[in-house]
């Protein structure tokens, strides 16, 4: 489904996949996301895959490239 489908706004580095249609939340999460050699077997990871590599998939709907600690988002809301 397409990030405007979806109520997403890609705006910054934010983009989408125009293989797999997951939205990322930057270009180098995106780049995290694909695997395998140029002009070979080149693929987008399945959601699981992307999990089993440290990747996560927020609340708001974008895959990052790794979750932030726990205790950052504890000071973050601390504030």
């Amino acid at each position: 489904m397409k990030a405007n489908e979806l109520g997403i706004a890609l705006r910054g580095d934010r983009n989408q996949c125009t293989g797999c249609d997951e939205v990322f939340n930057s270009t180098s999460a995106f780049e995290k996301h694909r695997t395998g050699k140029h002009g070979v077997d080149r693929r987008c990871r399945s959601p699981e895959e992307m999990l089993a590599i440290g990747m996560a998939q927020g609340s708001h709907g974008y895959w990052v490239g790794s979750p932030m600690p726990s205790n950052v988002l504890e000071e973050i809301t601390d504030v």
